[in-house]
């Protein structure tokens, strides 16, 4: 029985530690800018570029949570912010966004559903 509860800590520890890939370069230095200074005015915290980060799929969420408030608001922020970007870093943004958004959905963790009472 030991062996098992071992076996059973030890691939939870291992699972626990993996490392999360995200398989994106940025876009460039204003775009980042600008996504970072839209997420930072929600939540101090926000990280859209650690990919091991405790709050980088929470980040994430402001993006690719598509159709909520927030996201509405966000993207709105960062969207008026990257008009005065270079137009190969707003190509670029384009460019990545549903394959970042697909990546997203695929690998993001999984949320309990509320409980009803």
């Amino acid at each position: 029985m030991r062996f098992a509860s071992a076996i059973v800590a030890a691939a939870a520890a291992a699972i626990a530690s993996a490392q999360v890939v995200f398989p994106f370069a940025p876009e460039g230095p204003c775009v980042a800018a600008c996504t970072d200074a839209a997420g930072k005015s929600f939540v101090p915290f926000y990280n859209d570029v650690d990919p091991n980060g405790p709050f980088f799929f929470a980040s994430l969420a402001y993006t690719f949570e598509r159709g909520t408030p927030t996201a509405i608001a966000f993207m709105t922020k960062a969207g008026t912010c990257m008009n005065d970007c270079p137009m190969d870093e707003q190509n670029a943004y384009r460019a990545s966004y549903y394959p970042k958004y697909n990546w997203y959905v695929a690998n993001k963790p999984a949320v309990a559903p509320a409980r009803r009472r």
